[in-house]
């Protein structure tokens, strides 16, 4: 009689609906293993892709359940590994993995992985190079302010405390513009900031002409052992700090990559990271390289960039460390090609789209293999968005640097948007 199939192993994922695509998740875990999604059905963003999460795995509702129940619903389905790859569910899955005896982040780690506060502090301590920082508390922002005017150094940078992508990202270079910034910050809802010194530009384009002074570098972590995949280009910043493109594989000297590689493993090992995968964002200064942020999950558009600049499906390998695979590599990884995703704002004061132009004569240029409109027109913009507010994205390839300075140029040629 023929032996039975050895069943596939099953992983929990914490699902959140703004971060991968359900359908890159599903196709990531294709032969590797079962998915069972794990959602609060309650969110409307989630109640309009339940059918879907059913249809592709089991689905654990956790509308109305405590963390006590949920890690018991989980763990009727005797998965092997959890994995959350959202900040906003990194905690939770934490919390959740150290219930279930689960490899993950540890909850300090998760902590520090998330808390802008908490992680310079670790970094600072550790002895990295990493930006001062002054917690706003939302409950008593002028005294808060006022120890941050008494100690930092001017300009300064005004963000929350907990976020991602450049969300209500500011620049005061007083103290008076920093009082106007959170005030106008707390207005859309209270919640503490963080006021954190700005890092200057190195004055030699250290990262290439024509980019950004800054980089990340992606990276995974099996057993406490970093490996380093790609480090990530940026293109230059839209007002105040929107970023508008990433490329793999960036242009940096062989003796910074080096520098860069070590400073974000350890930072890594600053956060007590032993496991998963990291997005380091690292700043180009006229001292040296610094940590701007580590992210303790797969940065945007990494895996597609990463496969077509090198074949590597991240999203993948992210499941296999979570099912507890050993998975190290000698990186970066080659590359065949320069893969970029390119994201095109709005003018910061524009805050109605009445036209895109020339989005049909971009979707026809050379090298580019995906155009997608976000923001029509009628559509709202609001440069508080960050990185989410971008009216288009651009993804391709093309074969050096140099070619993608000019495409660069082409786009921005040949893309206008058009508002009030």
């Amino acid at each position: 009689m023929a032996e039975a199939a050895p069943s596939r192993p099953t992983l929990a994922y914490v699902y959140e609906p703004g971060s991968f695509a359900t359908l890159a998740l599903f196709e990531a875990a294709r032969g590797l293993c079962d998915l069972v999604w794990v959602a609060d059905t309650a969110r409307p963003d989630v109640a309009e892709v339940a059918t879907l999460l059913r249809r592709l795995g089991t689905l654990v509702d956790t509308q109305g359940l405590d963390m006590d129940q949920v890690a018991a619903a989980i763990a009727v389905h005797r998965p092997k590994g959890i994995l959350a790859l959202a900040d906003d569910a990194l905690r939770v899955t934490a919390e959740l993995a150290a219930q279930l005896s689960l490899p993950f982040h540890s909850v300090e780690s998760a902590l520090a992985l998330t808390d802008k506060h908490v992680q310079r502090q670790a970094l600072a301590d550790a002895g990295l190079a990493t930006p001062k920082s002054w917690v706003v508390a939302a409950d008593r922002p002028d005294d808060s302010v006022g120890v941050a005017v008494g100690a930092a150094r001017f300009p300064v940078v005004l963000k929350p405390r907990v976020g991602e992508g450049s969300r209500d990202t500011r620049l005061a270079s007083t103290p008076a513009e920093l009082r106007e910034a959170v005030a106008a910050t707390l207005e859309g809802g209270a919640r503490d900031l963080v006021v954190e010194e700005y890092i200057a530009d190195a004055a030699a384009a250290l990262a290439g002409d024509g980019f950004a002074g800054y980089v990340s570098v992606e990276s995974i972590v099996a057993e406490g052992r970093v490996s380093h995949l790609a480090v990530n280009g940026r293109t230059p910043v839209s007002a105040p700090f929107r970023e508008t493109g990433f490329f793999i594989p960036a242009a940096l000297g062989a003796d910074l990559e080096r520098a860069v590689l070590d400073l974000a493993s350890a930072a890594a090992a600053a956060l007590g990271v032993t496991i998963g995968c990291l997005h380091t964002e690292i700043k180009l200064s006229p001292a040296g390289p610094v940590v701007i942020e580590v992210n303790g999950r797969v940065g945007g558009g990494v895996p597609e960039m990463l496969a077509a600049a090198t074949g590597t499906h991240l999203l993948t390998i992210a499941m296999r460390l979570a099912l507890g695979e050993p998975v190290v590599c000698d990186g970066p990884m080659p590359t065949r090609c320069v893969a970029y995703l390119l994201y095109v704002q709005a003018p910061p004061a524009l805050r109605v789209v009445t036209a895109v132009d020339g989005v049909d004569e971009l979707r026809a240029l050379d090298g580019v293999e995906e155009v997608i409109l976000r923001r029509g027109p009628g559509a709202r913009v609001d440069w508080r968005e960050g990185n989410h507010g971008h009216v288009l994205s651009v993804f391709g390839t093309v074969a050096d640097h140099a070619a993608l300075r000019a495409q660069l140029e082409r786009i921005a040629s040949t893309v206008r948007i058009v508002g009030s």
